[in-house]
């Protein structure tokens, strides 16, 4: 059984992908972590502050599952059919992060510059990635955050719609949207 600040996180991550922000509470987190409302404030001083953490965390989760296995050294197809993988398996196995990160970034907790510095300390493998593609000419001359927005975060809205049974996807798909999604950044 997870810690009970794991517990927690998970609640509050779960709760929110289902009711929304306005739709919890510290009491409703607890009960469904199974702890009393006060054992919460052990852990975060308050709502706002768990809200915050559990963001950081699960961008810190999201990259550690995104990069595992990317060696630089390998060619760039390579390393970018990894990073593609790696993202949809991630997006698949948490839905429920998935749709609390969408809910946190639509709210006024989300602030610009600290969602940098969080992309920069987690991401930054992946931004160099797609830099160091357009860079040495073989991805399409725009910011490394596009080339990624292109190659990897519309997963995030595939992911969703296959999570809804909207789409039904089998090897021979994800394959062709690999593909679809590498010809995409590719210059042309």
């Amino acid at each position: 059984m997870p810690d009970k600040r794991e517990r927690i996180l998970s609640s509050a991550e779960a709760l929110i992908a289902r009711l929304g922000f306005h739709g919890i509470s510290m009491q409703k987190i607890a009960t469904q972590a199974n702890v009393a409302t006060g054992t919460i404030y052990r852990y975060f001083s308050d709502k706002e502050m768990l809200l915050r953490c559990l963001h950081e965390e699960r961008l810190r989760g999201a990259s550690a599952a995104i990069l595992q296995g990317v060696d630089a050294k390998q060619p760039s197809h390579k390393q970018f059919c990894t990073l593609w993988f790696n993202t949809m398996r991630y997006l698949q196995a948490s839905p429920d992060s998935l749709c609390y990160r969408m809910q946190y970034e639509a709210s006024p907790l989300f602030n610009r510059e600290e969602e940098q510095q969080m992309d920069e300390r987690y991401f930054k493998p992946v931004h160099e990635f797609f830099e160091s593609g357009r860079v040495s000419g073989l991805f399409r001359d725009m910011p490394a955050e596009l080339l990624g927005f292109l190659a990897l975060e519309n997963l995030m809205l595939l992911t969703q719609k296959c999570t809804k049974g909207c789409i039904e996807l089998d090897d021979a798909l994800y394959q062709q949207l690999l593909d679809a999604s590498w010809n995409a950044i590719l210059k042309r």
